[in-house]
């Protein structure tokens, strides 16, 4: 089951795009490793893992897997058994959503509907 929570922008926020909560199990996929763990959270442009190993260490190429989603990225930053992973291409709205279940509308585009 997947929940999904509106992380706003707050004052000091350096993020320019907003996170959303969401539990999805997933697969993180490197060169050397196969590891299993939960997303955190996500945005178009990165998401929060946390995983049953030790991740890649920062700047490793990756693949995460959940759902029917398969999207390359890089990570950024890791502490234990966390990491911030950023993606080569954003995700788009309809991803986003379809990931969190359920609409996210002030996360959404300008101009943007997902039926």
């Amino acid at each position: 089951m997947t929940s999904a929570k509106n992380r706003g922008n707050q004052a000091g926020n350096r993020r320019r795009h907003q996170r959303v909560e969401a539990e999805q199990s997933l697969i993180l996929i490197s060169v050397a490793s196969r590891i299993d763990g939960h997303l955190r959270d996500l945005s178009q442009l990165g998401a929060r893992v946390n995983l049953r190993t030790a991740p890649p260490r920062k700047g490793r190429d990756v693949l995460l897997r959940w759902g029917s989603q398969e999207i390359f990225g890089q990570v950024v930053w890791t502490s234990g058994n966390e990491a911030g992973v950023a993606f080569h291409k954003p995700i788009s709205a309809e991803e986003l959503v379809e990931t969190v279940g359920g609409e996210v509308p002030d996360l959404l585009p300008a101009g943007r509907r997902v039926l």
